[in-house]
């Protein structure tokens, strides 16, 4: 039986904080659906202030917020209840601010101008993360239906502990080489999730063009990019790419920390 979302499972209260009521009334028609229900705060002294007080399900806030920023927002909300979803909203960002805002555990990032098609998908996704978080804190690890993970990585050893990982957590595993195996497995295979590089989805050829076409016309796949290291360039190409999480190969040595770090977004798989 397929799992309902949580908008249909519950109601959502959704928090949006941006000094530019234009991007409010973008958000809120964009997001007025049964089930959801917002609120604004122009500033963030007035955000923090609704956090101490009320109880919210996702916090879509602006970076450059002036005085308190829409991280030090986040850091708040992150703070009042861990499992709470966040997005963060940017038109630029600096390396040291990218870093920060994965160190407090900002689940997504919205970069200006968005598209409304965009901006459901990544409120839904931050919302299901948040559902899976409080359900994994009250019933233990949340067990989900094996899912099909395409990886494509070069490095050896880098595909090697990702593969474990992957295994780890119960899903099914299809390794490829390159970016023809990406497409026709896109193609003729039902893929949930794909693993692959930076290098791969920044191609500058047909086949590249390819590989980026048919993700946006699949937004049903979940995208994990794998960069060459840390970084602002690296974290913002990702986002544009509309990845739901960058791995750095650099970091990518301990099968057990990938496979913690990949949990809250694919599961664990019911043992078959």
């Amino acid at each position: 039986m397929t799992e309902k979302a949580p908008s249909e499972r519950q109601p959502a209260r959704i928090l949006v904080v941006d000094d530019e009521e234009v991007v409010w009334e973008v958000i809120r028609n964009t997001l007025d659906q049964p089930g959801w229900y917002l609120y604004y705060a122009a500033n963030g002294e007035k955000a923090i202030e609704m956090l101490l007080s009320e109880p919210f399900d996702l916090v879509i806030a602006d970076k450059n917020l002036p005085g308190i920023t829409g991280l030090d927002v986040i850091r708040q909300a992150k703070k009042r209840d861990p499992n709470m979803a966040t997005l963060i909203i940017t038109a630029y960002a600096s390396r040291e601010s990218a870093e920060e805002a994965m160190a407090i555990g900002v689940d997504d990032y919205l970069v200006k101008p968005f598209g409304v098609n965009e901006l459901q998908r990544k409120a839904q996704e931050a919302l299901d993360l948040r559902w899976r978080r409080v359900k994994q804190k009250i019933s233990g690890p949340v067990e989900v239906a094996r899912r099909l993970v395409v990886l494509c990585e070069s490095h050896e050893r880098v595909r090697r502990v990702i593969a474990q990982a992957i295994k780890e957590l119960g899903h099914r595993l299809h390794e490829v080489d390159n970016v023809s195996e990406v497409l026709e497995a896109l193609q003729k295979r039902r893929v949930d999730i794909l693993i692959c590089s930076l290098e791969l989805l920044q191609q500058d050829s047909a086949q590249g063009c390819f590989l980026r076409s048919a993700l946006l016309l699949a937004p049903e796949v979940l995208l994990i990019a794998i960069a060459a290291q840390r970084g602002l360039e690296n974290a913002v190409e990702a986002a544009h790419h509309s990845a739901r999480r960058v791995l750095y190969r650099n970091l990518i040595y301990d099968p057990v920390r990938i496979a913690q770090e990949l949990e809250p977004i694919l599961g664990k798989a019911k043992p078959s």
